[in-house]
């Protein structure tokens, strides 16, 4: 029994380490980790999101080793996995922070800000269930947002009974849109929310209500929560693509409202948008004097993605963060949902591999744990 129960606190010790080694160097959307924007909270305090320096040290003991005291006692199939992760982590520490590839399983990065679709039964409505769909969660009430409502008829459902209409409005504690129709028969009705329904609600969390009104007189409702924003920087336009060294520059310039420090991530594609490349972020301090910054290209991801260019960057997710504690959290756009980017020929780039000393520390701390008896 004693056995059993060291065998599990040496289990739960190698998690939390290797949890700390990765919560500083794993794969990220940029030089500092802003994840969990559909969970985040009112505020810095209570919110979800939250910031991990990639370059924090990770404290002297671990790396030293000295917290693995019990390595002579690691069993073998740990061991194997502790390789697995290793090897994994040897791939990802090869490319930047800044600019990882990009593949098409990377739903996360592929979809930014994104609204998870939930799919609701109706409970005066048997067999029956509606699923309200939007591009985004975080939605620029600037700019019109489509909206679909999709239905399903499970096996027992009524056939004689049919959605007759549906109409939908924004619902905020007691503030509400002008109600609106949508457009459709069958399983899917869809619309645009004007500018207007947009900003006839407070930003912040909202709920984008459907009623479904049936033909045989009953009406159900479903909603789905999205978060409203009025854009604190404003992407307008890319500068001049140039090499320097191994890094391919470039330029982007904002309209900014409110100073801040802002991420700024965006999905880098061929040029005909079907061949992802890489997942481009930075950190910019941006102001109304002080409108650019720069997003970087790191030749080991080009060239392992075999990708001289042309471009294509999209998929824009600019988040300004908080100044203080209480602070709310609030978003950038982009005016233009994609631009051209140039590229070079893979040959203008210097030939160093790209190297970062505090990930390859953490990898030997990981190499030693994954061989150790």
């Amino acid at each position: 029994m004693m056995k059993t129960f060291k065998g599990i606190a040496l289990l739960l010790v190698m998690v939390a380490v290797v949890s700390l080694v990765f919560a500083v160097g794993w794969q990220t959307p940029s030089s500092e980790l802003a994840v969990s924007y559909a969970k985040e909270g009112s505020n810095s305090n209570s919110s979800k999101s939250h910031r991990v320096q990639t370059g924090d040290s990770v404290t002297s003991d671990v790396l030293t080793g000295n917290q693995a005291q019990h390595e002579d006692k690691v069993p073998a199939e740990m061991r194997a996995q502790l390789a697995d992760i290793a090897n994994a982590y040897t791939q990802n520490a090869r490319y930047p922070d800044y600019a990882k590839p990009l593949n098409s399983n990377d739903w996360q990065f592929l979809h930014p800000q994104a609204l998870v679709p939930r799919k609701a039964a109706l409970a005066n409505v048997p067999n029956f269930s509606a699923t309200v769909i939007l591009d985004r969660y975080i939605i620029d009430r600037s700019v019109e947002q489509a909206v679909q409502v999709q239905l399903s008829a499970e096996s027992g459902f009524d056939n004689s009974v049919s959605v007759t209409g549906i109409n939908v409005w924004l619902q905020q504690n007691a503030k509400r849109s002008p109600v609106m129709a949508l457009a459709g028969s069958g399983q899917v009705f869809s619309g645009v929310l004007p500018v207007a329904s947009l900003r006839a609600v407070p930003q912040g969390e909202t709920a984008v209500m459907a009623q479904l009104i049936f033909s045989h007189g009953e009406k159900a409702t479903v909603n789905a929560m999205v978060k409203l924003y009025e854009p604190e920087a404003r992407l307008v336009r890319l500068g001049d693509t140039q090499v320097d060294g191994a890094d391919l520059l470039i330029p982007v310039y904002f309209e900014v409202n409110k100073a801040g420090s802002y991420l700024v991530a965006a999905n880098l594609f061929s040029a005909d948008g079907t061949e992802p490349v890489s997942h481009l972020s930075a950190e910019m301090t941006l102001s109304p004097d002080n409108k650019s910054g720069l997003l970087k290209v790191h030749a080991a991801t080009l060239r392992a993605k075999q990708a001289a260019g042309p471009y294509l960057l999209k998929d824009f997710d600019i988040t300004r963060l908080p100044d203080s504690a209480g602070e709310l959290t609030t978003y950038g756009s982009s005016k233009i949902i994609s631009f051209a980017v140039r590229g070079f020929p893979l040959d203008s780039y210097s030939n160093e591999p790209y190297n970062d000393p505090a990930a390859q520390q953490k990898l030997e701390f990981l190499q030693k744990l994954a061989t150790a008896k």
